[in-house]
């Protein structure tokens, strides 16, 4: 009995309980490491990606080459962070960030704005639902390759001969061109891509006329313009636009949200850059 009482047999056996808690946890620990769980959910999603890839259900061959990959994939992947490898690994780092940035994306939920919130939305950013000022013009085109030194000169007597009389057939002066001759409400944008930005400007300068105009300089040369039709820039209604003024409302809003939420992500780490104090 005093050997009961004994603090040493007393730390012994609280030891050997320890020791044989740890060993079933550690058991049991193992033994989920070890295990690769696949859900009824998951398998759904595996079949389900695979219907909408190859446009027919998968057959039980295919279902079992789908988990076989993915329990290749799923050990490989824990054996690899089981050495570490996922340590210092800067795409890891960023599919990490990129997941983190969707479920901060998915956890946000915009509210349904009023008709008010989107007059107002559609009053602050007019640039974004208004369509835009076009232009319709035929072109005679002077290629500086062809006429080299004299393309200014020859371009200028060919609109003369234009203007002195209207009936010429200007599909029979200049050089070929490699697009279009005539070009109808095309917007600025478009204009500018296809010609360069200093041709487009000068061409919606032009006042809509009968008469050929220029010389306009373009990014390939020359060019005699007759401005035939042009339509300002416009504001639809909103009852045309409500629902582009919505889902505009809505990507804006979750975005700016999504924004802030990395931002209070951020913020709770402190950074050091060695060698900067």
């Amino acid at each position: 009995m005093k050997l009961l009482r004994d603090p040493l047999v007393h730390f012994v056996v609280a030891a050997a309980l320890i020791f044989g808690l740890y060993q079933i946890w550690q058991t049991r620990s193992d033994a989920a490491r070890s295990t690769i769980f696949i859900s009824a959910e998951e398998l759904e999603r595996m079949a389900a990606l695979y219907t909408s890839e190859a446009g027919a259900l998968p057959t039980e061959t295919d279902m079992a080459a789908m988990v076989s990959d993915h329990v290749r994939d799923e050990a490989l992947a824990r054996e690899a962070r089981r050495l570490g490898l996922d340590e210092d690994d800067t795409i890891i780092t960023r599919r990490l960030a990129q997941k983190m940035s969707f479920v901060v994306s998915d956890l946000d939920d915009a509210s349904e704005p009023d008709e008010a919130a989107l007059r107002d939305w559609m009053a602050t950013h007019p640039d974004r639902f208004s369509v835009p000022a076009t232009v319709t013009f035929n072109h005679v085109y002077f290629s500086p390759d062809v006429h080299g030194a004299d393309t200014q000169q020859n371009a200028q007597v060919a609109l003369d001969q234009l203007i002195a009389d209207p009936a010429i057939d200007p599909a029979r002066m200049g050089d070929p061109f490699m697009m279009q001759r005539q070009y109808g409400d095309i917007p600025m944008r478009e204009l500018a891509r296809q010609f360069g930005g200093m041709f487009a400007e000068a061409v919606f300068a032009l006042p809509v006329s009968d008469t050929w105009q220029g010389p306009v300089e373009s990014a390939y040369g020359l060019h005699l313009v007759k401005v035939t039709g042009a339509t300002p820039e416009t504001q639809p209604p909103f009852e045309d636009i409500e629902a582009q003024v919505r889902k505009d409302w809505i990507e804006e809003t979750r975005r700016a949200a999504n924004e802030q939420a990395i931002r209070d992500i951020v913020s709770k780490y402190r950074v050091e850059l060695e060698g900067v104090e």
